[in-house]
């Protein structure tokens, strides 16, 4: 009795478990494209940048990149799950994360890739990094207060701070734990 009973303690653990399923070589490929892709769609010309028209028809362009890849993505993450840098490497992970980070036009699904990032993060099969970034940008497409400091917005005269911030007393304390530069670095980092 007591066999039969670990026996099914040991299957009931075993199929509960979601295993985790690399990635293939074609996906990895694709969201290698995706990232490219979407880094290309944001180099604006400086120059006409100033230009309302120009502006408007870039930010066009880069939503139509961010929404087409995200599709993507999402059918990725809800097949194999997030793509975890052991199974699938650094590389990988980071192009995913970055495609998560520009789809604001699906906060949800931001949700639901930031807690599967923190599940890895006990592990170290995750980038802090990357946690404290979209863990931000959610925050601030929820219109709340971020904890790292690592979403900016800029004024008419294109002058950047950072967006709210939940503890500032507390920001560089966070930003260390996270594996971030201290905020005053990062801020110059954009002038």
């Amino acid at each position: 009795m007591t066999k039969l009973f670990s026996v099914t303690i040991l299957m009931i653990f075993l199929f509960s478990c979601k295993s985790k399923i690399q990635y293939t070589e074609e996906m990895k490929l694709n969201l290698k494209n995706m990232y490219i892709n979407d880094q290309n769609v944001q180099k604006y010309d400086l120059k006409k940048a100033e230009r309302k028209g120009y502006s408007d028809s870039m930010k066009t362009e880069c939503n139509k990149v961010f929404e087409k890849n995200l599709i993507v993505v999402k059918k990725y993450f809800n097949e194999n799950g997030f793509p975890g840098i052991k199974e699938n490497g650094k590389e990988t992970a980071l192009h995913f994360w970055l495609i998560v980070q520009h789809g604001d036009n699906d906060v949800a699904f931001q949700k639901k890739v930031l807690k599967a990032i923190k599940k890895e993060l006990k592990t170290k099969n995750a980038s802090s990094r990357n946690y404290a970034y979209l863990y931000d940008r959610v925050q601030k497409n929820e219109n709340k207060p971020q904890l790292y400091g690592t979403q900016m917005i800029w004024n008419s005269q294109g002058v950047n701070s950072p967006y709210k911030l939940e503890v500032p007393e507390k920001v560089n304390q966070l930003r260390a734990e996270m594996e971030l530069e201290p905020i005053e670095e990062y801020i110059k980092s954009f002038q």
